[in-house]
């Protein structure tokens, strides 16, 4: 008995990724070298190739030699980064996410307004990290995880208290912490309901649409991408028997076909067409998988 095969849409890099990808591969071409304190995007196999291309990962903008080329992610830097790196008199590409930039700005608005932030999301990530430093001092943000984190904060009687997100959360999760937020600071304002972008909304909506009757969803993506993890949490809050995620066809087990009649595949915002379309090749040139496609809205069209 064949599987079918949903494949899910949208999927592969969404508009900001496409950006930055663009961008790294011109700058490839014009200097060769250049550094970067973080990934470009949250892809192992686009990095891999750009570590061939001779880019060069530091720690920090101290460690990049004064007038060489230097290239900020796609998940934005602190503004005192930016002027680090103008004062070695580095040569600035700004590979930041358009939707990124625009909640940096709002957040060095609120804080000039001299409000304090609070950021939901992941204290370690990239983009929490440049957005704390759009606060000015740390002391003027505060980063919540989940509704544990909530108990533990201060109290903000008679202080302004504005909130943001990480753009690549669950959105659903996101709306639980954001209720539980207004119920220990009743005064918290936001300067939108959440800052989830479009591409992370969008992806996770047709994967909770279809996920309650799937035997398995195959995530593509890379293990540190954050909306990625994310893809998979969602298919399995929704119901799917089974979620994983792979970074391509070179490291997806086989075994895991075994009893599924039906599977869905998506992609995180960060992981290229090509790499899917190997990936579905891959299924239907290795097993009985009829391939269909789905979108919210639609029954799918083979």
């Amino acid at each position: 008995m064949s599987i079918k095969c949903y494949i899910l849409s949208p999927r592969g890099f969404c508009s900001g990724v496409k950006r930055a990808v663009s961008m790294a591969e011109q700058v490839c071409k014009l200097y060769g070298t250049f550094y970067v304190i973080e990934d470009v995007i949250h892809n192992k196999i686009f990095m891999d190739s750009m570590w061939k291309c001779g880019v060069v990962k530091v720690t920090s903008i101290d460690e990049i030699p004064d007038g060489s080329v230097v290239m900020f992610s796609s998940h934005g830097v602190a503004p005192h980064v930016v002027a680090r790196a103008e004062e070695k008199g580095l040569t600035i590409i700004d590979g930041t996410c358009p939707v990124i930039k625009a909640v940096q700005s709002d957040a060095i608005n609120e804080t000039r307004l001299g409000k304090k932030l609070i950021i939901i999301g992941d204290r370690a990530h990239a983009e929490v990290i440049a957005l704390i430093g759009c606060a000015d001092k740390s002391t003027n943000a505060l980063v919540v995880s989940n509704e544990s984190d909530i108990e533990m904060l201060p109290n903000f009687d008679g202080i302004t208290v504005t909130y943001f997100t990480q753009t690549t959360l669950d959105c659903t999760r996101v709306q639980a912490i954001v209720e539980k937020l207004k119920e220990k600071i009743p005064h918290i304002e936001a300067i939108s309901p959440d800052n989830i972008c479009y591409a992370t909304r969008e992806r996770q909506d047709v994967v909770r649409a279809i996920s309650e009757s799937m035997d398995l969803v195959v995530v593509i993506g890379s293990a540190h991408s954050s909306n990625a993890r994310r893809l998979r949490e969602t298919a399995l809050s929704a119901g799917a028997r089974n979620a994983v995620l792979v970074d391509s066809k070179a490291n997806f087990d086989g075994e895991l076909l075994s009893g599924v009649s039906a599977m869905a595949v998506t992609s995180s915002a960060s992981t290229s067409e090509a790499v899917i379309q190997d990936f579905i090749n891959y299924l239907a040139g290795t097993f009985d998988v009829m391939t269909e496609n789905f979108s919210v809205g639609n029954n799918g069209d083979s």
